[in-house]
């Protein structure tokens, strides 16, 4: 064994007596729970949890580096099918690509096929799932000791950061930004994480990375004085001629089609200028559409032909403003979309032009939004030096306005005629074990943006009841502004628990 065991996850393992055979895997369940059903740090060396089955690596790992262990009893609740995927291992191994075989998770690369041989065949593991606490503390008593089996511990490279596709809701997919520049980054980072990789005949390598329904939304875009920093994929110039294609009714010699002409000419119907009008006599009205798509002339090209990528679009007044949306069925999201955006943004301002009404949000919805393989490199590129300059966060300031509203949390005195279900969850009750004064509690108050008025308070007695009211009700619309909440209803919950003062820190 070498010095400073466990290898992984020092700091987080239970061990007992170095010398044991015994490691004992509590899946889900709290470790000193075990600890305390065993009660004899003699009986084992190591108590750890597994929470999915990518911790199996490293826990081959831990025991390649300690082969003392013989013994690994499986015990506790199973909530993500680890403990099964350990099992399947022990029985089927790896398939070709070092997936579990009938279970989740992978073996890393740099354990080798023959120490995953060894793994299965030295060290035996016994399935306690669903038994009574009392076999287990039993089952560890009874078992015989057993002779390490090898000389020397082994310590493997640590896994490489494979460039991947990552997990995702795989549908659904929303960014938004001030400006279409930086609204630009976000699709690609979006992409460039979670794109999945498919055939395409427009690229040298036949592939794309695509999401399915991209919604990007633009919210202070001005059309007059765009945003036009050095990263964007063409000149000013480029996009200045492009802007003809959403602004007028010309129609290229040579091209399929024209987005100007489908939307003012084509159907023998100016469809902006009956939006226009219907904008200043009924400003309420749910017709504000206009389409591109010839149905009969489209799908007779399906096989042999170009079809308008922008299928719709639809304006709406809202809050005294003129939003407008645009539908596409599919989009080059690295040379198109940023393009198409700054062009509908000039549209937008043309049908709201002697209206007496704002713009608002300029929203793009894409089902296909992709990139070709041929900027794959050229995307990561322009994340890379672009980026985190872009996000506009520095050292001293993080934040991101949630248009949903912002938060204050307190801590108060708690009312004595305060009534609380009985049927609270197991952690909040475990908490509420070590609070010192019982008479304090948490208040998280939301304000509506820009210093408005109250909008709800949520009390809780830890930061767990607090947050389950403002997050199983989407009162948050920002991930960092709920990352911000949860630390602050944490650090009050601390406050409670030891008897100190709270107030809340800078966002």
């Amino acid at each position: 064994m070498i010095r400073n065991w466990p290898l992984l996850y020092r700091d987080v393992l239970l061990t007992g007596n170095l010398d044991s055979c015994v490691g004992v895997c509590s899946l889900w369940t709290e470790r000193s729970i075990v600890q305390k059903i065993i009660n004899d740090p003699s009986r084992y060396a190591v108590i750890g949890n597994l929470y999915s089955a990518q911790g199996i690596n490293a826990m081959i790992r831990n025991i390649m580096a300690n082969p003392r262990i013989r013994y690994l009893v499986l015990w506790g609740s199973e909530l993500s099918l680890s403990g099964h995927s350990l099992l399947q291992l022990m029985h089927q191994g790896i398939d070709k690509n070092r997936k579990i075989i009938n279970g989740r998770g992978e073996i890393e690369a740099e354990i080798p096929h023959e120490i995953i041989d060894e793994f299965r065949k030295n060290i035996e593991v016994i399935d306690l799932r669903g038994r009574h606490m009392d076999q287990l503390k039993t089952t560890i008593t009874a078992l015989k000791p057993k002779p390490p089996f090898a000389i020397k511990a082994r310590i493997f490279k640590p896994a490489k950061v494979v460039s991947r596709i990552l997990p995702s809701e795989k549908v659904g997919f929303r960014v938004e930004g001030q400006k279409v520049a930086q609204t630009w980054l976000k699709i690609l980072n979006l992409i460039d994480k979670y794109g999945l990789v498919k055939h395409s005949r427009y690229s040298q390598k036949n592939q794309i990375r695509e999401v399915l329904n991209l919604t990007a939304v633009v919210t202070d875009e001005d059309p007059n004085q765009v945003y036009f920093p050095d990263y964007l994929p063409f000149s000013l110039t480029e996009l200045k001629a492009y802007y003809a294609e959403f602004l007028t009714a010309r129609q290229t010699p040579g091209t399929a089609y024209n987005y100007g002409h489908r939307l003012r000419k084509h159907f023998g119907i100016d469809q902006i200028q009956k939006i226009k009008d219907l904008i200043k006599t009924r400003p309420d009205s749910k017709k504000m559409l206009a389409v591109t798509a010839d149905v009969k002339l489209d799908w007779g090209r399906a096989n042999n032909g170009d079809t308008p990528c922008l299928t719709q679009i639809l304006g709406s007044i809202y809050n005294h403003q003129f939003y407008l949306t645009a539908h596409f069925r599919s989009q080059d999201m690295v040379h198109g979309w940023p393009r198409n955006a700054l062009a509908l943004r000039q549209l937008q301002a043309d049908m709201a032009k002697n209206s007496g009404y704002k713009l608002g949000p300029l929203t793009l919805i894409t089902h296909s939004a992709h990139m070709y393989s041929d900027d794959f490199k050229l995307a990561k590129d322009i994340l890379e030096k672009n980026f985190v300059k872009e996000s506009g966060y520095t050292s001293s300031v993080h934040f991101e306005f949630d248009p949903r509203g912002n938060m204050v949390v307190e801590v108060v005195p708690m009312p004595k005629n305060k009534i609380w279900p009985s049927d609270n969850a197991l952690a909040v009750n475990r908490v509420l074990r070590k609070v010192k004064g019982k008479g304090r509690m948490i208040r998280a108050t939301l304000f509506a943006p820009d210093g408005g008025t109250v909008v709800k308070v949520f009390e809780g007695r830890t930061a767990q009841e607090t947050a389950w009211q403002i997050t199983d009700f989407g009162y948050l619309a920002i991930p960092s502004h709920s990352m911000y909440i949860g630390m602050e209803l944490q650090r009050a919950e601390a406050a409670i628990i030891n008897g100190t003062k709270y107030s809340q820190d800078p966002a």
